[in-house]
């Protein structure tokens, strides 16, 4: 089993390296970019997400969503 996976890593490796040695440097700043824009929009959307769901289970804004359905 230890052999299957340092195998498939090595391939893995392989195959990492051997794509990124085509691309020139503008090429991997543009790569770079789009990966930390994704996390970032990930972090974004976890985080108002956790906010809504605080603000919908807080005691105030449940009150005054009540108010605005009067």
């Amino acid at each position: 089993m230890k052999e299957k996976i340092i195998t498939w890593f090595a391939y893995f490796w392989a195959g990492f390296t051997g794509f990124f040695s085509s691309l020139s440097f503008n090429e991997v700043g543009v790569l770079v970019s789009i990966i930390a824009t994704l996390i970032t929009m990930f972090v974004n959307w976890y985080y108002k997400r956790r906010t809504l769901q605080v603000l919908e289970n807080h005691p105030d804004t449940r009150k005054a969503y009540e108010q605005m359905e009067d």
